[in-house]
């Protein structure tokens, strides 16, 4: 498949945190081909103030551009209860950013952080080691 190179982070701290990345993950193989996947890690919250964080992330290549990608990310969260409700409450069921596009860095803040971090160098280092 021809497409865009695209690299994701996938975050729960709410629920079934584990199962909330996996399912993430699984869906995000339907929106892309060649994936690679992190193993589901644990990071504390970045501020220090609030439940710890089940992470993973993600490459593949895909066919659509950015912003359907983004879309679709997004509508996935709010169907998996990504909500005002929960957010309020500091709550995050399921969160998907993504953080590379065709090796320019979209989130740079997110791109430095341990929860990215851990699992980009696990599958990078094993692309191009």
């Amino acid at each position: 498949m021809t497409g865009s190179c695209v690299i994701l982070s996938f975050g729960s701290n709410f629920g079934d945190r584990k199962k909330n990345v996996a399912d993430a993950l699984k869906w995000f193989g339907t929106m892309a081909s060649d994936c690679r996947f992190s193993s589901i890690y644990e990071t504390p919250e970045v501020h220090g103030n609030g439940a710890a964080y089940m992470n993973a992330v993600a490459l593949g290549t895909t066919s659509l551009d950015l912003g359907s990608l983004n879309k679709l990310a997004k509508t996935y969260e709010l169907n998996n209860a990504r909500d005002d409700f929960h957010r309020s409450r500091g709550e995050v069921p399921i969160d998907i950013d993504v953080v590379m596009w065709d090796n320019e860095t979209l989130r740079p803040m997110d791109f430095s952080c341990d929860f990215f971090q851990i699992g980009y160098r696990e599958i990078t280092d094993n692309v191009f080691a």
